[in-house]
């Protein structure tokens, strides 16, 4: 078949010894140079670093700093963290967490304060009291303990409204003796 007017070269020969047809003017591939690696402002934020505490860990002790942190394994002692902590399914925790964020998938046997959220998902078993501004329980989740839910601290909530009372008008005086005419 020939496109353009060009005509094919013809492949000649038998059976397995068939020779190819040689194409000459195809173009050269160019040269591919290495890409540079893009790098973002955001990778080197220490605040998104995640740290993952392996499941055959087993470790004692008090855990804090900046950052998210993900527990495969079991932990005994408590966690204050500026980060999103993650409690995977089959993980195991004795103490207490302070975080920004806390999700749980696994055991856990403590009080648990979280400045927004704290998610119990479907695997999580959860024994001891919980602090936040919002909870999510997902079915499944076996949770025995005691909830304050609190709003946000921050400077536009320091000062509380005080809830409307209704105004008593006291009845107008009345003389116990009647007058009879």
């Amino acid at each position: 078949m020939a496109i353009f007017g060009k005509k094919e070269p013809e492949v000649k020969g038998t059976g397995s010894q068939a020779t190819q047809p040689v194409n000459r003017n195809t173009p050269k591939e160019p040269k591919k140079t290495p890409s540079k690696p893009i790098t973002s402002a955001k990778a080197s934020d220490a605040g998104n670093d995640t740290t993952y505490l392996g499941k055959n860990l087993k470790i004692n002790g008090t855990v804090s700093g900046q950052g998210n942190l993900i527990i495969l394994g079991t932990f005994d002692g408590d966690f204050d963290l500026k980060g999103q902590l993650k409690v995977a399914q089959g993980a195991v925790i004795k103490g207490n967490i302070n975080a920004t964020g806390v999700s749980i998938n696994g055991n856990v046997d403590g009080t648990i304060v979280a400045k927004e959220r704290i998610l119990l998902d479907t695997a999580a078993s959860m024994k001891g009291r919980l602090e936040t501004p919002k909870i999510s329980i997902q079915d499944g989740a076996v949770f025995d303990g005691e909830l304050q839910m609190s709003a946000k601290s921050g400077p536009a909530q320091t000062q509380s409204p005080k809830p409307a009372a209704p105004e008593v008008k006291p009845a107008p005086k009345q003389s116990a003796v009647s007058e009879i005419k």
